[in-house]
């Protein structure tokens, strides 16, 4: 016996006993209820009706929780992020609602434009702008382009001066919380305040901007708070020593969802070693999308009342706030199989080809099938790809499951389809219900889907 399995083995029911009894989430927290059979429904739409008459793996979207996210913002000017979750049917509601895009590529540009989104209701961002899109960009005078790093500046001046176009600036900043690497100019050591001054001096440019985007997630008031107050204490350096204010201040997104938990590496140890169960967040205790939007504007219009200067038009770059907690992903249970040591396995038609960032994110996950039971017992998720890193979860409570047994994975919203993969099963479609009409956003892919850019 290997020493990892005897510490399992003599460790691992002291640890189980001693770990705190992990929180379950309600599905009413999503706006689903319950069939008289006692299954889970989405407005008057059965769950399992509709996997049975589309199939599974499915993404289900929600139209009435995407509007009430977007609502919840209360006028603040949102541009959704479309690498969170680009299903152009999703997107085009999305701009009807009258949010923006916001896009980080050649690809993504093209998207926006094609959905008929007007050039004043785009951002662009990212670190690898190509030649081309920077011509579209500047040519079409959407309404920021974003500079990345002091490199890029060089470039985009030359494009301005070919086209013959003024293009509309704003710089991305760091501050001293969040991303960074590859990602803005930092504050600190005065490399942000140097770019500002030499982007002000190049009259090709109308520096409209001061962009950032934290990165890490932010949970709770006091986060943005501190991301607020360095963010505009830079604005004000910018006033004092180059006489200069944005036009448009970008706050960028990185609102967490107050129903998806982060796991430290602790947490997926533990789950992964013993079977613990990661339970889900206090969710009374993270940043609902109405707070959020109401300490912005309150902040922001205080700071500047105070500074007897104008404020500026606030805009937000949120991407899984807005979309994560209005879908959920339908899986069923192929099969399952007993282990000695650790939890029974139930493997899935869904698997980490679908759904990567639950490597490090916990999602609640229902059964949709059958009526629930307080009869639970702990599974671990496999999915059906032929590799040992394809779990959904390694330890889950679940009604003893079968064959057949229909599953949700809840907030699927955010980074699941953009970051999925066709490794060895194509990719699902993609629904949205609003209220008692059903779309298909997205069919099924097919082996001529896959293979339609091979030769043979």
């Amino acid at each position: 016996m290997s020493l990892r399995s005897l510490i399992k083995r003599t460790l691992g029911p002291f640890i189980r006993l001693s770990a705190p009894h992990p929180r379950s989430l309600s599905p009413a927290l999503w706006g689903l209820g319950l069939t008289p059979k006692g299954m889970l429904s989405l407005g008057p739409h059965d769950l399992e009706a509709l996997a049975v008459r589309y199939g599974t793996p499915l993404h289900v979207l929600d139209a009435s929780r995407l509007r009430s996210n977007i609502e919840a913002l209360g006028g603040l000017d949102v541009f959704y992020s479309y690498k969170t979750n680009p299903v152009p049917a999703i997107l085009k509601r999305l701009h009807d609602l009258g949010a923006g895009a916001e896009v980080i590529s050649e690809m993504e540009l093209d998207l926006a434009l094609r959905l008929g989104v007007p050039a004043g209701r785009i951002i662009y961002n990212g670190p690898a702008k190509s030649g081309r899109s920077l011509r579209t960009a500047i040519s079409q005078r959407i309404l920021l382009l974003n500079l990345n790093h002091r490199e890029e500046l060089p470039r985009v001046v030359a494009i301005s001066r070919e086209t013959g176009c003024r293009v509309r600036l704003g710089i991305r900043v760091n501050c001293s919380t969040g991303w960074s690497a590859q990602f803005g100019t930092p504050i600190a050591g005065g490399a942000a305040l140097s770019l500002f001054e030499e982007a002000l001096s190049i009259p090709d440019i109308e520096l409209a901007g001061l962009h950032s985007h934290r990165g890490e997630l932010i949970h709770n008031a006091q986060a943005l708070d501190t991301f607020l107050n360095e963010l505009l204490a830079f604005a004000d350096t910018l006033h004092a020593r180059l006489g200069w204010s944005p036009e448009i201040l970008d706050l960028g997104g990185s609102l967490a969802i107050p129903t998806v938990k982060p796991m430290s590496s602790w947490d997926i140890r533990r789950s992964q070693t013993f079977g613990i169960e990661v339970g889900g967040p206090d969710v009374d205790a993270q940043l609902a999308v109405g707070e959020y939007a109401a300490a912005i504007r309150s902040k922001v219009a205080e700071h500047y009342r105070r500074a007897g200067r104008k404020a500026p038009r606030i805009v937000v770059e949120l991407g899984r706030a807005l979309t994560g907690s209005a879908q959920l992903l339908m899986t069923r249970v192929v099969t399952t199989r007993a282990a000695a040591d650790s939890p029974a396995m139930a493997v899935l038609d869904a698997g980490i080809s679908l759904a990567s960032i639950m490597r490090h994110e916990r999602h609640q996950i229902f059964m949709a099938s059958r009526p629930v039971t307080d009869q639970l017992q702990p599974y671990r998720l496999v999915g059906p790809i032929c590799q040992p890193g394809d779990v959904i979860s390694n330890s889950v409570r679940l009604p003893e499951l079968h064959s057949g047994d229909l599953l949700a994975i809840m907030d699927s919203g955010a980074y699941f389809e953009s970051d999925s993969t066709v490794f060895s099963f194509p990719r699902p479609g993609t629904l949205v219900v609003a209220g008692s009409e059903v779309h298909l956003a997205r069919r099924a892919e097919t082996l001529d889907d896959v293979i339609s850019r091979d030769t043979v």
